[in-house]
C-alpha cells in the first residue's frame, strides 16, 4: 500500500504542476480579455490542454508501470536461474 502511494506522488505532482501553469495562463489571458467571447474560447482552449495534459500523465504512468513490470519479470528470471545454479552445485564441506 505505502508503494501504491510512492508511486503516485510523481503524477499527482504532474498534474498540480500542469494545473497550475494552465490557470496561471488563463488568469493572465483573461486579464488581458476583456471581451466574454474571447475569454470563453481562452477558457474552452485551456480546458483542452488541461485535459491532453493529464491524458499525457497517465500515459507516461502506463507506460512506466510497464517497464517496472518487465524489469521485476527479468530479475525473477535472472534470480531463478542463479536460485538452479546454486542448487547444482555440491556442497563444499
Amino acid at each position: 500500500m505505502a508503494d501504491d502511494k510512492k508511486g503516485n506522488v510523481g503524477g499527482e505532482v504532474a498534474a498540480g504542476i500542469i494545473g497550475a501553469v494552465i490557470g496561471a495562463a488563463v488568469g493572465a489571458a483573461s486579464i488581458a480579455l476583456a471581451d466574454q467571447k474571447n475569454r470563453t474560447k481562452v477558457q474552452k482552449a485551456a480546458d483542452r490542454l488541461q485535459k491532453e495534459g493529464k491524458d499525457k500523465v497517465e500515459e507516461l504512468k502506463a507506460m512506466a508501470r510497464k517497464y517496472l513490470q518487465e524489469a521485476e519479470e527479468e530479475v525473477d528470471k535472472e534470480k531463478s536461474k542463479t536460485q538452479k545454479r546454486l542448487a547444482a552445485k555440491p556442497a563444499r564441506s
